[in-house]
Protein backbone atom coordinates (compact mmCIF):
# COMPACT_ATOMS: atom_id res chain seq x y z
CA UNK A 1 0.00 0.00 0.00
CA UNK A 2 1.17 3.49 -0.68
CA UNK A 3 1.70 6.04 1.83
CA UNK A 4 -1.58 8.66 3.02
CA UNK A 5 -0.43 11.60 4.10
CA UNK A 6 -1.48 11.74 7.77
CA UNK A 7 -1.45 8.89 10.64
CA UNK A 8 -2.88 9.48 13.82
CA UNK A 9 -1.18 8.21 16.80
CA UNK A 10 -2.98 7.86 19.99
CA UNK A 11 -6.06 8.32 17.73
CA UNK A 12 -8.34 6.63 20.87
CA UNK A 13 -6.81 8.84 23.53
CA UNK A 14 -9.09 11.91 23.93
CA UNK A 15 -7.40 14.52 22.18
CA UNK A 16 -7.03 12.30 18.93
CA UNK A 17 -10.42 11.62 18.84
CA UNK A 18 -10.86 15.14 18.11
CA UNK A 19 -8.49 14.69 15.38
CA UNK A 20 -9.64 12.26 13.65
CA UNK A 21 -13.28 13.80 13.78
CA UNK A 22 -11.94 16.46 12.21
CA UNK A 23 -10.31 14.86 9.54
CA UNK A 24 -13.16 13.22 8.87
CA UNK A 25 -15.07 16.62 8.18
CA UNK A 26 -12.29 17.15 5.62
CA UNK A 27 -14.69 14.92 3.19
CA UNK A 28 -16.78 18.21 2.42
CA UNK A 29 -13.89 20.56 1.92
CA UNK A 30 -12.61 21.40 -1.77
CA UNK A 31 -9.46 21.99 -0.53
CA UNK A 32 -8.79 18.95 1.64
CA UNK A 33 -10.96 15.97 0.27
CA UNK A 34 -7.97 14.47 -1.38
CA UNK A 35 -5.94 14.68 1.55
CA UNK A 36 -5.47 10.55 2.55
CA UNK A 37 -5.17 9.25 6.44
CA UNK A 38 -5.27 6.68 9.05
CA UNK A 39 -5.38 5.85 12.84
CA UNK A 40 -3.11 3.77 15.35
CA UNK A 41 -3.64 2.66 18.38
CA UNK A 42 -2.70 0.47 21.24
CA UNK A 43 -6.34 -1.19 21.37
CA UNK A 44 -7.91 -3.26 18.48
CA UNK A 45 -11.14 -2.94 20.08
CA UNK A 46 -11.29 0.93 20.58
CA UNK A 47 -9.64 1.04 17.32
CA UNK A 48 -13.02 -0.09 16.15
CA UNK A 49 -14.72 1.76 18.33
CA UNK A 50 -13.69 5.15 16.66
CA UNK A 51 -14.25 4.06 13.16
CA UNK A 52 -17.62 3.13 14.16
CA UNK A 53 -18.02 6.33 15.54
CA UNK A 54 -17.02 8.08 12.65
CA UNK A 55 -18.90 5.95 10.14
CA UNK A 56 -22.03 7.53 11.44
CA UNK A 57 -20.95 10.25 10.05
CA UNK A 58 -21.02 9.11 6.37
CA UNK A 59 -17.25 8.23 5.77
CA UNK A 60 -16.33 4.66 4.31
CA UNK A 61 -14.07 3.58 7.14
CA UNK A 62 -12.95 0.31 4.74
CA UNK A 63 -10.56 4.06 2.89
CA UNK A 64 -8.89 4.90 6.31
CA UNK A 65 -5.58 3.07 7.38
CA UNK A 66 -5.70 1.26 10.31
CA UNK A 67 -2.93 -0.02 12.23
CA UNK A 68 -2.45 -1.46 15.97
CA UNK A 69 0.66 -0.84 17.69
CA UNK A 70 2.56 0.05 20.84
CA UNK A 71 4.81 3.00 20.80
CA UNK A 72 7.30 1.68 22.93
CA UNK A 73 7.82 -0.92 20.90
CA UNK A 74 10.75 0.26 18.07
CA UNK A 75 10.07 -2.35 14.81
CA UNK A 76 6.14 -2.06 15.57
CA UNK A 77 5.69 2.06 15.76
CA UNK A 78 8.41 1.93 12.59
CA UNK A 79 6.05 0.09 11.12
CA UNK A 80 3.49 2.48 11.69
CA UNK A 81 5.40 6.23 10.60
CA UNK A 82 6.86 4.51 7.62
CA UNK A 83 3.31 4.02 6.36
CA UNK A 84 2.51 7.75 6.24
CA UNK A 85 4.25 11.04 5.32
CA UNK A 86 3.29 13.15 8.49
CA UNK A 87 2.54 11.69 11.83
CA UNK A 88 0.47 13.33 13.91
CA UNK A 89 1.19 12.51 17.70
CA UNK A 90 -2.02 12.94 20.31
CA UNK A 91 -0.20 10.33 22.82
CA UNK A 92 1.33 11.08 26.29
CA UNK A 93 2.64 11.96 28.37
CA UNK A 94 5.16 13.02 26.13
CA UNK A 95 8.07 12.83 28.26
CA UNK A 96 7.42 8.99 28.39
CA UNK A 97 6.42 8.12 24.96
CA UNK A 98 7.57 10.89 22.46
CA UNK A 99 11.10 9.82 21.76
CA UNK A 100 10.08 6.33 20.66
CA UNK A 101 7.89 8.01 17.32
CA UNK A 102 10.79 10.72 17.28
CA UNK A 103 13.12 8.17 16.61
CA UNK A 104 11.14 6.12 14.21
CA UNK A 105 9.90 9.10 12.46
CA UNK A 106 13.83 9.88 11.58
CA UNK A 107 14.22 6.37 10.60
CA UNK A 108 11.66 6.17 8.07
CA UNK A 109 11.83 9.97 6.71
CA UNK A 110 8.08 10.55 7.97
CA UNK A 111 7.48 14.36 9.52
CA UNK A 112 6.06 15.04 12.78
CA UNK A 113 3.97 17.28 14.92
CA UNK A 114 2.68 16.87 18.52
CA UNK A 115 0.44 18.60 20.76
CA UNK A 116 2.89 18.68 23.52
CA UNK A 117 3.14 21.68 26.45
CA UNK A 118 6.25 19.52 28.20
CA UNK A 119 9.01 21.35 27.87
CA UNK A 120 11.69 18.70 29.19
CA UNK A 121 10.64 17.32 26.23
CA UNK A 122 10.94 19.40 23.57
CA UNK A 123 14.26 20.27 24.73
CA UNK A 124 15.13 16.99 25.22
CA UNK A 125 14.64 16.00 21.88
CA UNK A 126 15.91 18.96 20.51
CA UNK A 127 19.27 17.90 21.94
CA UNK A 128 18.85 14.56 21.00
CA UNK A 129 17.52 15.00 17.31
CA UNK A 130 18.31 17.91 15.84
CA UNK A 131 21.40 17.92 13.69
CA UNK A 132 19.80 13.97 12.50
CA UNK A 133 16.78 15.35 11.58
CA UNK A 134 18.50 18.86 9.81
CA UNK A 135 20.46 16.26 7.55
CA UNK A 136 17.32 14.03 6.97
CA UNK A 137 15.27 16.84 6.06
CA UNK A 138 12.50 15.32 8.49
CA UNK A 139 11.04 18.04 10.58
CA UNK A 140 9.71 17.39 14.02
CA UNK A 141 7.53 20.33 15.71
CA UNK A 142 6.64 19.90 19.17
CA UNK A 143 3.86 22.11 20.89
CA UNK A 144 1.53 22.25 17.65
CA UNK A 145 -1.39 22.53 20.28
CA UNK A 146 -3.44 24.82 22.43
CA UNK A 147 0.48 25.70 23.87
CA UNK A 148 1.62 27.15 21.64
CA UNK A 149 -0.01 27.58 17.75
CA UNK A 150 -2.34 30.23 19.44
CA UNK A 151 0.64 32.65 20.30
CA UNK A 152 3.25 31.86 17.79
CA UNK A 153 0.41 32.64 14.84
CA UNK A 154 -0.32 35.69 16.40
CA UNK A 155 3.16 36.82 16.53
CA UNK A 156 3.82 35.45 12.99
CA UNK A 157 0.64 37.85 12.12
CA UNK A 158 1.50 40.46 14.02
CA UNK A 159 5.31 40.26 12.72
CA UNK A 160 3.80 40.63 8.90
CA UNK A 161 1.51 43.53 9.29
CA UNK A 162 3.15 45.51 11.51
CA UNK A 163 3.61 48.79 9.92
CA UNK A 164 7.95 49.51 10.74
CA UNK A 165 10.40 47.14 12.91
CA UNK A 166 8.56 45.13 15.55
CA UNK A 167 10.46 45.82 19.17
CA UNK A 168 8.01 44.00 21.32
CA UNK A 169 4.93 42.12 21.85
CA UNK A 170 3.03 41.40 25.03
CA UNK A 171 0.28 38.63 25.74
CA UNK A 172 -2.78 38.98 27.34
CA UNK A 173 -4.40 35.40 27.78
CA UNK A 174 -7.74 35.33 28.96
CA UNK A 175 -9.40 32.03 29.81
CA UNK A 176 -13.19 32.12 30.27
CA UNK A 177 -14.26 30.52 32.60
CA UNK A 178 -17.53 29.15 33.43
CA UNK A 179 -18.98 30.00 36.42
CA UNK A 180 -20.18 26.60 37.86
CA UNK A 181 -16.28 25.68 37.83
CA UNK A 182 -15.48 28.15 40.60
CA UNK A 183 -18.66 27.39 43.09
CA UNK A 184 -18.97 23.99 42.52
CA UNK A 185 -21.36 21.21 40.77
CA UNK A 186 -21.03 17.66 39.72
CA UNK A 187 -20.48 18.83 36.04
CA UNK A 188 -17.37 21.04 36.48
CA UNK A 189 -14.07 18.89 35.01
CA UNK A 190 -12.48 20.88 32.18
CA UNK A 191 -9.79 18.78 31.76
CA UNK A 192 -9.02 15.17 30.80
CA UNK A 193 -6.63 13.17 33.08
CA UNK A 194 -4.15 12.85 30.16
CA UNK A 195 -3.36 16.28 30.36
CA UNK A 196 -3.07 16.08 33.83
CA UNK A 197 -0.80 13.43 34.05
CA UNK A 198 1.79 15.17 31.76
CA UNK A 199 1.10 18.58 33.75
CA UNK A 200 2.68 16.16 36.81
CA UNK A 201 5.54 14.91 35.00
CA UNK A 202 5.97 19.04 33.68
CA UNK A 203 6.40 20.13 36.98
CA UNK A 204 8.45 17.12 37.92
CA UNK A 205 10.95 17.61 35.21
CA UNK A 206 10.74 21.93 35.11
CA UNK A 207 14.36 22.07 37.24
CA UNK A 208 16.00 19.75 34.98
CA UNK A 209 14.76 21.82 32.06
CA UNK A 210 16.27 24.81 33.22
CA UNK A 211 19.48 23.06 33.29
CA UNK A 212 19.25 21.93 30.17
CA UNK A 213 18.54 25.15 28.71
CA UNK A 214 21.39 26.51 29.91
CA UNK A 215 23.84 23.77 28.31
CA UNK A 216 21.90 24.12 24.89
CA UNK A 217 20.94 28.11 24.80
CA UNK A 218 23.14 29.64 27.08
CA UNK A 219 22.24 33.62 27.12
CA UNK A 220 24.16 35.51 24.91
CA UNK A 221 22.06 38.27 23.99
CA UNK A 222 23.34 42.10 24.88
CA UNK A 223 20.16 43.02 23.65
CA UNK A 224 18.18 45.34 26.26
CA UNK A 225 14.85 44.34 27.48
CA UNK A 226 11.97 46.73 26.43
CA UNK A 227 10.40 49.36 29.36
CA UNK A 228 7.06 48.11 28.70
CA UNK A 229 8.32 44.22 29.35
CA UNK A 230 9.67 45.62 32.74
CA UNK A 231 6.70 44.16 34.92
CA UNK A 232 6.46 43.16 38.33
CA UNK A 233 4.90 39.77 38.96
CA UNK A 234 1.73 41.50 39.44
CA UNK A 235 0.46 44.38 37.26
CA UNK A 236 -2.68 45.95 36.47
CA UNK A 237 -3.72 46.05 32.56
CA UNK A 238 -7.10 47.59 31.92
CA UNK A 239 -8.01 47.88 35.09
CA UNK A 240 -7.68 43.92 35.94
CA UNK A 241 -4.72 42.39 37.90
CA UNK A 242 -2.25 39.70 35.54
CA UNK A 243 0.53 37.60 36.01
CA UNK A 244 3.04 35.77 34.34
CA UNK A 245 1.28 33.26 31.87
CA UNK A 246 1.89 29.70 32.84
CA UNK A 247 1.89 27.69 29.77
CA UNK A 248 5.20 27.16 27.48
CA UNK A 249 4.53 29.68 25.24
CA UNK A 250 7.42 32.27 26.21
CA UNK A 251 9.83 29.12 25.97
CA UNK A 252 8.91 27.90 22.73
CA UNK A 253 9.20 31.52 21.36
CA UNK A 254 12.75 32.03 22.79
CA UNK A 255 13.86 29.16 20.61
CA UNK A 256 12.49 30.07 17.67
CA UNK A 257 13.69 33.43 17.89
CA UNK A 258 17.20 31.87 18.43
CA UNK A 259 16.46 29.98 14.77
CA UNK A 260 15.17 33.45 13.08
CA UNK A 261 18.42 35.10 14.32
CA UNK A 262 21.14 32.12 13.65
CA UNK A 263 19.42 31.05 10.62
CA UNK A 264 17.58 34.90 9.23
CA UNK A 265 19.82 37.20 11.29
CA UNK A 266 16.31 38.48 12.67
CA UNK A 267 16.65 41.13 14.99
CA UNK A 268 14.90 39.58 18.41
CA UNK A 269 11.11 40.17 19.08
CA UNK A 270 10.86 41.01 23.01
CA UNK A 271 7.95 38.81 24.11
CA UNK A 272 6.09 38.28 27.33
CA UNK A 273 2.90 36.49 28.06
CA UNK A 274 0.53 37.48 31.24
CA UNK A 275 -3.09 35.92 32.31
CA UNK A 276 -5.39 36.48 35.15
CA UNK A 277 -8.42 34.96 36.81
CA UNK A 278 -11.99 36.43 38.14
CA UNK A 279 -12.34 37.08 41.91
CA UNK A 280 -8.85 37.69 42.85
CA UNK A 281 -8.39 32.99 43.04
CA UNK A 282 -5.22 33.73 41.73
CA UNK A 283 -3.72 34.96 44.99
CA UNK A 284 -4.77 31.80 46.46
CA UNK A 285 -4.08 29.67 43.84
CA UNK A 286 -0.52 30.48 42.69
CA UNK A 287 0.93 29.78 46.52
CA UNK A 288 -0.72 26.36 45.83
CA UNK A 289 1.10 25.67 42.66
CA UNK A 290 4.30 26.58 43.82
CA UNK A 291 3.78 24.39 46.79
CA UNK A 292 3.10 21.80 44.58
CA UNK A 293 5.86 22.18 42.33
CA UNK A 294 8.56 21.64 45.60
CA UNK A 295 6.55 18.46 46.15
CA UNK A 296 6.30 17.09 43.01
CA UNK A 297 10.18 16.39 43.59
CA UNK A 298 8.98 13.68 46.15
CA UNK A 299 7.61 10.65 43.74
CA UNK A 300 5.09 9.78 46.52
CA UNK A 301 3.30 13.22 46.29
CA UNK A 302 3.71 12.79 42.43
CA UNK A 303 2.00 9.29 42.80
CA UNK A 304 -0.87 10.49 45.15
CA UNK A 305 -1.28 13.52 42.05
CA UNK A 306 -1.72 10.57 39.44
CA UNK A 307 -4.02 8.74 41.82
CA UNK A 308 -6.13 11.43 43.06
CA UNK A 309 -6.56 13.92 40.44
CA UNK A 310 -9.77 15.64 41.24
CA UNK A 311 -9.04 16.30 44.63
CA UNK A 312 -5.36 17.88 43.70
CA UNK A 313 -7.23 20.27 41.08
CA UNK A 314 -10.46 20.94 42.98
CA UNK A 315 -12.33 18.62 40.49
CA UNK A 316 -11.37 20.18 37.53
CA UNK A 317 -9.85 17.19 36.40
CA UNK A 318 -11.24 13.61 35.66
CA UNK A 319 -10.96 10.13 33.77
CA UNK A 320 -14.63 10.99 32.15
CA UNK A 321 -13.37 14.79 30.75
CA UNK A 322 -15.34 17.79 30.52
CA UNK A 323 -19.09 17.58 29.05
CA UNK A 324 -19.71 18.77 25.84
CA UNK A 325 -21.14 21.65 27.12
CA UNK A 326 -18.63 22.82 29.30
CA UNK A 327 -16.01 22.60 26.57
CA UNK A 328 -18.25 24.80 24.42
CA UNK A 329 -18.47 27.17 27.03
CA UNK A 330 -15.15 27.60 27.83
CA UNK A 331 -13.82 30.29 25.51
CA UNK A 332 -10.50 32.02 25.40
CA UNK A 333 -9.07 35.15 24.46
CA UNK A 334 -5.37 36.02 23.31
CA UNK A 335 -4.73 39.80 22.87
CA UNK A 336 -1.12 40.25 21.59
CA UNK A 337 -0.28 44.02 21.73
CA UNK A 338 3.06 45.06 19.60
CA UNK A 339 5.13 47.94 19.63
CA UNK A 340 8.18 49.27 17.25
CA UNK A 341 11.35 50.98 18.11
CA UNK A 342 10.04 54.14 18.00
CA UNK A 343 8.18 55.02 21.23
CA UNK A 344 5.86 57.42 19.32
CA UNK A 345 4.50 54.68 17.10
CA UNK A 346 1.03 53.56 17.58
CA UNK A 347 0.68 50.35 18.54
CA UNK A 348 -0.70 47.26 17.21
CA UNK A 349 -2.71 44.40 18.39
CA UNK A 350 -3.58 40.80 16.89
CA UNK A 351 -6.37 39.44 18.43
CA UNK A 352 -7.26 35.47 18.81
CA UNK A 353 -10.44 34.18 20.19
CA UNK A 354 -11.83 30.53 20.40
CA UNK A 355 -14.02 28.43 22.73
CA UNK A 356 -13.17 24.28 23.73
CA UNK A 357 -8.32 25.37 24.42
CA UNK A 358 -7.94 21.99 25.37
CA UNK A 359 -9.61 19.58 22.37
CA UNK A 360 -10.97 21.17 19.84
CA UNK A 361 -8.85 24.10 19.36
CA UNK A 362 -5.90 21.64 19.79
CA UNK A 363 -7.35 18.80 17.48
CA UNK A 364 -7.44 22.15 14.82
CA UNK A 365 -4.12 23.64 15.44
CA UNK A 366 -2.40 20.31 15.64
CA UNK A 367 -3.90 19.24 12.38
CA UNK A 368 -3.72 22.49 9.92
CA UNK A 369 0.29 22.55 11.15
CA UNK A 370 0.26 18.90 9.62
CA UNK A 371 -1.82 20.21 6.75
CA UNK A 372 0.42 23.24 6.46
CA UNK A 373 3.73 21.11 6.12
CA UNK A 374 1.75 18.99 3.60
CA UNK A 375 0.48 21.15 1.24
CA UNK A 376 3.09 24.18 1.70
CA UNK A 377 6.49 22.01 2.52
CA UNK A 378 8.38 24.55 0.33
CA UNK A 379 7.89 27.44 2.54
CA UNK A 380 9.00 25.45 5.64
CA UNK A 381 12.77 24.61 6.71
CA UNK A 382 14.55 21.55 5.19
CA UNK A 383 14.60 20.07 8.54
CA UNK A 384 15.09 19.88 12.60
CA UNK A 385 13.56 19.73 15.61
CA UNK A 386 11.71 23.42 15.07
CA UNK A 387 9.16 25.37 17.18
CA UNK A 388 6.17 26.34 14.91
CA UNK A 389 6.96 29.64 14.84
CA UNK A 390 9.95 29.37 13.31
CA UNK A 391 8.37 26.12 10.92
CA UNK A 392 5.36 28.45 9.46
CA UNK A 393 6.56 31.52 9.47
CA UNK A 394 6.06 31.85 5.46
CA UNK A 395 3.21 29.69 5.32
CA UNK A 396 -0.56 30.08 5.31
CA UNK A 397 -1.54 28.78 8.31
CA UNK A 398 -3.21 31.62 9.96
CA UNK A 399 -5.51 31.24 6.72
CA UNK A 400 -6.20 27.69 7.16
CA UNK A 401 -6.78 27.90 10.78
CA UNK A 402 -8.94 31.31 10.77
CA UNK A 403 -12.51 30.11 10.93
CA UNK A 404 -11.78 26.42 11.39
CA UNK A 405 -11.18 26.59 15.34
CA UNK A 406 -9.98 29.64 15.86
CA UNK A 407 -11.17 33.48 15.01
CA UNK A 408 -8.52 35.95 14.32
CA UNK A 409 -8.45 40.22 14.10
CA UNK A 410 -6.26 42.85 13.37
CA UNK A 411 -6.38 45.94 14.82
CA UNK A 412 -4.28 48.21 12.37
CA UNK A 413 -4.45 51.18 14.77
CA UNK A 414 -4.58 51.03 18.68
CA UNK A 415 -5.56 54.35 18.70
CA UNK A 416 -8.86 54.34 16.59
CA UNK A 417 -9.24 50.95 16.82
CA UNK A 418 -10.00 49.95 13.24
CA UNK A 419 -10.08 46.46 12.99
CA UNK A 420 -9.44 43.53 9.94
CA UNK A 421 -10.90 40.73 10.16
CA UNK A 422 -9.69 37.98 8.47
CA UNK A 423 -11.53 36.00 5.56
CA UNK A 424 -12.31 31.99 6.85
CA UNK A 425 -10.04 29.72 4.84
Amino acid sequence: MEKVDIIVIGATGFTGKHVVKQLAGFRKHETYKTITWGVSGRSKEKVNNLLSEIEESDIDITKILTVISDVTDESNISNVTKKAKIVINCTGPNTLLSEYIVKACLQTGTHYVDISAELYHMLNVYRAYHKSAEEAGVLIVPSCGFASIPTSTGLILLDRHFNGSLRSAECYVELHIPRECYFGGRNKTLVHYGTWESFVHEMYNMGKYKQLKKEIFPQTSSEPIPRELKKSFFHKHEGRVWFPYPGPDYEVDSMARTYFQEKKGKKPIHFKAYTTMPLCIHFLLIPIVFIAYFLCKLRCFRNLMWKYPGFFSFGLMSHKGPTEKLKNDLKYTFTLIGKGDDDKAKKHIVKITGSDPGYKTTAAAVLFSAVTILLERSKTPKGGVLMPESVFYDTDIVERLNGNGMNYEIVNDYTNGSITNLGNS
